[in-house]
Order: structure tokens, then C-alpha cells, then sequence
């Protein structure tokens, strides 16, 4: 058996090139805006930069979840979260990041968004390059204890209109555990889900170094002995198997009964630019809730299927439609991210 199956340790975020003081700011920005969230951990954008200071940034289709995400809507919160930290980091480095959102309604291929930067420096700084990096997606069991209010106005004060936030003992933070499940083991039973989400699973930390993306065992939280069987001696269809979608389906009951909390964003209109924005809003509060010690988990199933998402939207009652779902709760210890990144050079194109 060659060496690189035999691995104690998974292959992780640390084990791979960030950047260095000689590269440029831009190539600097990107590298953090790379560190955003998204589906799978896919990473569907791509940019173009010109001059330093005008860059575009584009939808990767390719890397689209045709399954669950036909209509494209979490692919392009995928994106906004890229924009988002691409603000956050530009503050940091001195730039005022002027954003503008191309209307996409008649051209899918056309790119998402143009920024221009403008070295200034900004009036506030809104996180830390630290922040930046040590976001991460937790899927470990939370304290149980409601959010406090402080904390919880602090993730809503982002945009008082279209994020809720819903303890998990109200009659509403209740009915979403119960149909997050459901959703979740309807998913997990189908066939064409299992076969998307086995094409984004990176088992082996060969395929994890060949390919910088995708839900490693790690980011999975499959940890210890297990993690090391799974690595050295599982193969991605392996996902599809009665007994790991069995595993998957207590996971996430355990999950859905372990959080103090839940924040749900809506949309007055579905369209790109509200799923960018979508994107950008939970980009930030999951930056916010690493730094109040809150552990945030995107559980977006009961949204991705369409039974759920249309009696979940009328149950809970908000003005607009659904468009983003995690379970919040109290750390003691927050770990450091472990997803990997692709390198800036593989969506970038420097003009």
C-alpha cells in the first residue's frame, strides 16, 4: 500500500501555501476572500483582476449543486460571502472597497460583481484579518443556553429587517429542529443527492491535496480512529452506504438538539443580488459569533427542499421568502478551521 494512504493525521487548511509579505495587496485580499464559506466547501468563484484595482468577480457554474441548488440560489450566497470578505480584508489593508452588483437577468455568463478599490483609509475597521481566518463552520453539539440578548442583537443589528433570530425552546425554534431533521433524512434517502454530495467528497487526503476543496474528514468532523479509517480505507461512494447515511441522520438529530438558538435570513424577492446579499450577511455574523464565542452551523435542508421550504416559510410567518437557516449556540472551545482552500491562482486571472 503506498505511503500516502497509510495517514494518522488529516490533511488539513494548515498544510497548504497561504501567502507571502512580496505578493501584492490584491493577491493578499483574494487569498482571505477565499477563506469565505460555501456549499460544500465548492468555492464557485473566479476573479479577474486589472490594474491593482478594478477586479471581477464571477460565478463559477461549473461548481454549481445541481441537485440541491438548481436555482442557483446558494451558489451565488457562496459568492457574496467571497465579496464579503473581500471587503472585510480590503479594510484591513487600507482600501475602501467600491462594490457594485451587475444585474444578471440577461446574461448568466457575465460576471456577478465589479469593486473598485480606493486606497483610503476606512472609518472602521469591521474585522480583523485574524477574525477572517479563524472563521469557521462548526458541526459539534452546543451549549444548550438561549443566547444572550446582548449577542443576539449584535448578529441582527446587521440588517434589522431580514435576519430573525429564534431561541431554541420557542414554539418556532422547535418546529425548526423537528423539520431540519426531516429535511435532512429526506435528502440524505435520495439518490441523486447522495450522488452529488459523493462527487464533493474528499476522503483521502491524496484527493484533498490534488484538489483543495470539497468535505474532507476533517471539515466533517469524522475525528480520531474513525477519521483514520475513513481516510485510508473508504472511497467517496462508500457515502452512500445505508450505514454512513444512518450515521449522517444521528449526527444531525444530535446536532439540531444541541443549540441555544437559530438565525434565519429572508428576502424581500428572490433574486441574485439578494442571494449575494444573503451571502454577505451570513458571512458577517459567522465572523461575529467566532469572536462572541458562539458556534455557528449553516443547515440550509429544509430550504433545498421545496415541500419544507414552502410550509416551513408559512409556519414561521416572516415578511419575504426564506433564504438561509443555521443553528447557533455557546462554545468553550472553538477550533481552528480545518477546510481546505484552493490557491489564489486557481480563480484568479491577473490581466
Amino acid at each position: 500500500m503506498t505511503a500516502y494512504l497509510i495517514s494518522c493525521t488529516s490533511y488539513s487548511r494548515s498544510d497548504l501555501k497561504g501567502i507571502s509579505s512580496d505578493q501584492s495587496d490584491i493577491y493578499k485580499i483574494l487569498y482571505y476572500a477565499s477563506l469565505a464559506g460555501s456549499s460544500h466547501n465548492s468555492q464557485p468563484w473566479k476573479a479577474e483582476v486589472y490594474s491593482e484595482d478594478s477586479i471581477l468577480i464571477f460565478a463559477d457554474k461549473s461548481k454549481q449543486l445541481r441537485v440541491v441548488d438548481p436555482s442557483s440560489r446558494e451558489l451565488y450566497m457562496s459568492v457574496g460571502a467571497f465579496i464579503e470578505n473581500f471587503n472585510l480584508a480590503a479594510q484591513c489593508f487600507g482600501y475602501e472597497s467600491d462594490i457594485k452588483i451587475n444585474d444578471l437577468s440577461g446574461d448568466s455568463c457575465s460576471h456577478v460583481a465589479t469593486i473598485i478599490l480606493i486606497r483610503s483609509k476606512p472609518e472602521k475597521v469591521i474585522a480583523s484579518l485574524k477574525d477572517i481566518e479563524l472563521r469557521t463552520t462548526l458541526r459539534i453539539p452546543f451549549d444548550t443556553t438561549e443566547i444572550n440578548k446582548d449577542d443576539w442583537r449584535k448578529l441582527v443589528s446587521n440588517d434589522t429587517v431580514n435576519i430573525h433570530y429564534l431561541p431554541s425552546n420557542s414554539e418556532k425554534g422547535r418546529y425548526l429542529k423537528q423539520k431540519e431533521l426531516e429535511a435532512y433524512t429526506e435528502q440524505a434517502k435520495r439518490e441523486n443527492a447522495q450522488d452529488e454530495l459523493a462527487t464533493w467528497i474528499r476522503f483521502s487526503n491524496k484527493d484533498v491535496r490534488q484538489k483543495n476543496d470539497g468535505l474532507t474528514t476533517a471539515g466533517m468532523g469524522i475525528n480520531g480512529i474513525g477519521g483514520f479509517v475513513v481516510r485510508n480505507f473508504f472511497k467517496p461512494t462508500d457515502s452512500k452506504k445505508e450505514s454512513f447515511v444512518t450515521q449522517g441522520i444521528d449526527k444531525t438529530r444530535i446536532q439540531a438538539d444541541n443549540c441555544g438558538g437559530w438565525i434565519v435570513i429572508t428576502q424581500p424577492a428572490e433574486n441574485i443580488e439578494n442571494w449575494i446579499n444573503t451571502g454577505r450577511l451570513y458571512q458577517r455574523m459567522n465572523i461575529q459569533c467566532r469572536n462572541l464565542k458562539i458556534g455557528f452551523h449553516p443547515m440550509n435542508q429544509i430550504i433545498e427542499e421545496n415541500n419544507y421550504e414552502l410550509s416551513a416559510g408559512k409556519f414561521l410567518g416572516f415578511d419575504g421568502k426564506l433564504e438561509f437557516i443555521a443553528r447557533i449556540g455557546y462554545v468553550n472551545n472553538y477550533p481552528a478551521p480545518v477546510s481546505v482552500r484552493r490557491p489564489v491562482e486557481s480563480f484568479t486571472t491577473f490581466r
